[in-house]
C-alpha cells in the first residue's frame, strides 16, 4: 500500500533535478498535469517493463531504463503516464484483456498528446495511430480487439507500420490496479487530486479539445439503456395531441369551445433498422434486443419490425415480433455485408412498404458512420456505437450512446 503524505524520491541527484525541472515546466505550460505531478506518490524503482509504470494510484520509475530517452522525450513519456492516472486508466480496465487494454490506452494518450504544445517529443517507438482519433479507450479496445482476431500472427510480425495491432510489450505500463488495497481515505484522496486536475483542463478546453472525450466518458455516468428506451417510448407513446373532434366538456358550462386532448396512438409501432454493415457484433444486436424486447413487454400491445440494411435494406432477412408473437433471440444473427452505410435507402424503404406515418418510432442501431439526405418523417431515437457520431444527430431526433 502507497502512502499519501509525501513524494518518496531516492534517486540519484542529477534525476531529481530533471524531475524538478520537468515539474517547473508543467507548472507553466501544463497546469492540471502540475497538480498531478506534484501530487502523485512517486518511487524510483526497477519496473518490470516500461520506463515509468502506475499502478492508477502512484508512479514507479526505473531510472536505468530512462537512459535510452533525450530529456525531451522523458517530458512526454512522464506526461503519457501522468494521464493514465488522471483518466483512471488502469481502473476502468475491468474485465478486459490487459495488454490489449494498455494498447488501447496508449494510442488514446498519444494521440491526446499529439494536439498538445511543449510536452516533449514522442518517443519513435511510441504507438500513434491517427485513425482512432476522437475515440473513447473503450471504443478503441473494441477495434485493436477485432484487428486482432482478425490479423494473423505472421502479419502482425511483417507489419513494419506503427499501427495499433503491433505492440510492444516492453511499453506495458499499466499494472494491475491496486484499487483493492487502498483505503477508502486514500481513494478519496486520490479522487480529489484528480478532479482538481481535471478542472484546471476543462477551463482550457480550446488547448485541450482532445482530452474533453476522455474527461466526459470518465465524469459522465453510465446511460441505462433500458431506462433510456423505456422513457422514450412511454414518452412518444402517450404523448397527447389536441382534437376537436371530442370538444372540452369542462369549459360548456362557460360556453366555450375548446379543444380536447387524446393520446396520439393505441399501439406501439416500433421499426428498428440494424446496421450490418459491421458497426454492430452479434452480442451486441442480442443484447440490444432484449433490452427492447423487454421494453415493450411492459406495453399491452406492441408491434416491432427489424430492417437490415448496409447499402441496402435486405428484405429476406426482415423480422417482425409482436405482443403475441414474441421474438426468438436464438435464431437472429448479423446478415453478411455488402460494404458501406445508405441510411437514406432505408427510409426510402419504410415509405415504400409501409407508408411511415407520424405516430410510427424509428429506432437506428449503428455506429453512425452515415450522413442523413432527407427529412425524417416519424419520430427517431439513434443508438449509437461510437461517441464520436452524436453530435451529428441531435437535429434530427433523439441520440444515446451505446455500450453493451
Amino acid at each position: 500500500m502507497h502512502g499519501w503524505s509525501a513524494m518518496v524520491i531516492t534517486s540519484s541527484s542529477m534525476q531529481k533535478s530533471l524531475f524538478e525541472k520537468i515539474r517547473i515546466h508543467f507548472l507553466f505550460n501544463h497546469p492540471f498535469l502540475s497538480v498531478l505531478a506534484l501530487s502523485i506518490p512517486t518511487r524510483y524503482i526497477t519496473n518490470a517493463k516500461s520506463a515509468f509504470q502506475t499502478d492508477g494510484f502512484s508512479l514507479s520509475i526505473d531510472e536505468e531504463k530512462l537512459l535510452t530517452y533525450s530529456e525531451e522525450e522523458i517530458i512526454y513519456l512522464y506526461a503519457h503516464t501522468l494521464l493514465h492516472i488522471v483518466l483512471k486508466h488502469p481502473l476502468r480496465r475491468k474485465a478486459r484483456e490487459e495488454l490489449v487494454w494498455n494498447q488501447s490506452c496508449d494510442v488514446v494518450i498519444n494521440l491526446i498528446l499529439s494536439e498538445f504544445e511543449h510536452v516533449g517529443v514522442m518517443p519513435s517507438d511510441e504507438i500513434l495511430d491517427l485513425d482512432l482519433m476522437g475515440l473513447s479507450v473503450e471504443e478503441v479496445y473494441e477495434i485493436i480487439h477485432k484487428e486482432q482476431e482478425k490479423q494473423p500472427s505472421s502479419e502482425k510480425e511483417e507489419d513494419a507500420k506503427q499501427k495499433s495491432f503491433v505492440y510492444d510489450e516492453s511499453k506495458q505500463d499499466l499494472e494491475s490496479s491496486s484499487e483493492s488495497l487502498q483505503s477508502s481515505e486514500e481513494q478519496e484522496k486520490l479522487d480529489n487530486i484528480i478532479i482538481q486536475a481535471l478542472s484546471i483542463a476543462k477551463q482550457a478546453t480550446k488547448a485541450y479539445d482532445s482530452l474533453r472525450i476522455e474527461i466526459d466518458t470518465l465524469l459522465k455516468p453510465n446511460i441505462d439503456l433500458y431506462d433510456v428506451l423505456k422513457e422514450f417510448l412511454i414518452t412518444a407513446l402517450f404523448e397527447k395531441t389536441v382534437t376537436y373532434n371530442r370538444p372540452n366538456r369542462k369549459y360548456f358550462e362557460q360556453g366555450l369551445y375548446l379543444p380536447s386532448t387524446q393520446k396520439s396512438k393505441e399501439q406501439l409501432e416500433l421499426i428498428i433498422a440494424i446496421d450490418s454493415s459491421g458497426s454492430v457484433s452479434l452480442d451486441e444486436y442480442k443484447t440490444f434486443l432484449g433490452i427492447v424486447k423487454e421494453v415493450c413487454e411492459s406495453f399491452y400491445e406492441y408491434s416491432v419490425t427489424l430492417l437490415p440494411f448496409d447499402l441496402h435494406v435486405k428484405e429476406e432477412l426482415i423480422v417482425s415480433f409482436d405482443s403475441f408473437n414474441p421474438i426468438n433471440s436464438d435464431n437472429l444473427f448479423i446478415p453478411k455485408s455488402d460494404g458501406g452505410t445508405n441510411f437514406n435507402a432505408v427510409l426510402d424503404f419504410i415509405d415504400t412498404k409501409y407508408a411511415i406515418r407520424s405516430e410510427q418510432l424509428l429506432m437506428v442501431l449503428s455506429d453512425g458512420e452515415f450522413d442523413i439526405g432527407r427529412s425524417l418523417v416519424c419520430e427517431t431515437l439513434f443508438v449509437l456505437s461510437q461517441k464520436k457520431n452524436c453530435a451529428k444527430f441531435e437535429r434530427y431526433g433523439r441520440v444515446i450512446q451505446f455500450n453493451l
